[in-house]
């Protein structure tokens, strides 16, 4: 809880910070992150939170058109699951992160007070699960804690609105859909997704920051 308290005051505290207008070439956005796992990946990975940013410059030959990039970090909701693991029976509790590093192409239009745009991305995430051993039936075992790191290629599709509010920075309400070349593997629960895929919404605020 103290983390999404900490989160919205950041916003809220950077809200306040004033902005050169939409014709600024460069441009940055923290932002708020919500991820809903889809398909297989839903088996193991519950709804995720977390926070991002992402950095735009705009391209002086094609005003439509920016260079985007987007470091984000997830936090999936724990699970607890009943597992046989090197030959005895224990309670696991799960709880999936990631880390992803995108870059891609940014097309937008303003329109009044708002800017719809459309982005396609490419880059790296990396899937860390980490799997603490809650108790054990047979062998009177102790508490242990399991982590594992991937990391692959992976691609995603983004919608989003920019609102000029009239104080600088631009609301940011951005749609995402995602997903990552090969199999992601779970050693511990001796699981396996192909092509992980998930949707998320973002909310954050844009700042322009050097005018023409």
């Amino acid at each position: 809880m103290h983390r999404k308290i900490s989160a919205i005051a950041l916003l809220v505290a950077l809200s306040s910070v004033g902005a050169q207008d939409q014709e600024s070439n460069w441009a940055i956005g923290p932002h708020l992150i919500f991820s809903f796992p889809q398909s297989e990946f839903a088996n193991v990975s519950k709804t995720g939170e977390g926070l991002g940013g992402k950095v735009t410059y705009r391209l002086p030959f094609a005003r439509a058109l920016s260079l985007r990039s987007d470091l984000v970090y997830l936090s999936y909701a724990e699970r607890k699951d009943d597992i046989f693991y090197m030959d005895y029976y224990t309670v696991a509790q799960t709880r999936n992160e990631s880390f992803q590093l995108t870059l891609g192409l940014q097309a937008s239009e303003r329109i009044g007070s708002f800017t719809p745009y459309l982005a396609w991305m490419n880059g790296l995430y990396n899937y860390r699960s980490v799997v603490s051993f809650q108790d054990s039936y047979y062998y009177g075992y102790g508490y242990a804690d399991t982590k594992e790191s991937q990391t692959k290629w992976g691609w995603n599709a983004n919608a989003g609105l920019l609102w000029d509010i009239g104080i600088g920075p631009h609301i940011d309400l951005n749609f995402r859909y995602q997903t990552i070349w090969g199999t992601m593997k779970n050693k511990v629960e001796n699981t396996s997704e192909r092509h992980p895929k998930d949707l998320s919404v973002t909310l954050g605020v844009v700042f322009f920051l050097n005018r023409e």
